[in-house]
């Protein structure tokens, strides 16, 4: 008897360890684009509860930056996408380049901007929840 209470615990276990892995393995993604003077969408609303991966794609014609100092300091290195080095804060896109970030912020409202001159109203917000 102690021995098939064994088995069923160990196998139990063994469940509970999968269900945890996969729910741990989860993530989310999301899309930014960067147009000429304003982000698409510049609302966005995730959960706190898993990893995100964020993409800042540039489709404008004109050279774009992308700064949100908190969410910069939260993320993995970015991918090797990032073609401009620059002095100024943030990450700068060239026209037709994206970088990918992955991170894991607390909840908060994050500002994101663009620090080019004549961009002032090229901002977004991300809403962790």
């Amino acid at each position: 008897m102690p021995n098939r209470l064994l088995k069923k615990s160990a196998g139990s276990l063994l469940t509970l360890s999968f269900i945890s892995f996969v729910a741990c393995s989860e993530s989310q993604t999301v899309s930014l684009t960067a147009e000429d003077f304003r982000f698409v969408p510049n609302l966005v609303r995730v959960s706190a509860s898993f990893p995100l991966t964020l993409t800042v794609y540039n489709a404008g014609r004109e050279m774009h930056d992308f700064d949100s100092p908190i969410l910069l300091y939260a993320s993995v290195k970015p991918s090797s996408e990032r073609t401009s080095k620059s002095d100024r804060p943030g990450i700068v896109l060239e026209p037709g380049k994206s970088v990918q970030l992955v991170m894991s912020p607390p909840p908060g409202t994050y500002l994101y901007i663009c620090r080019r001159k004549g961009h002032a109203n090229m901002t977004g917000t991300l809403i962790v929840e």
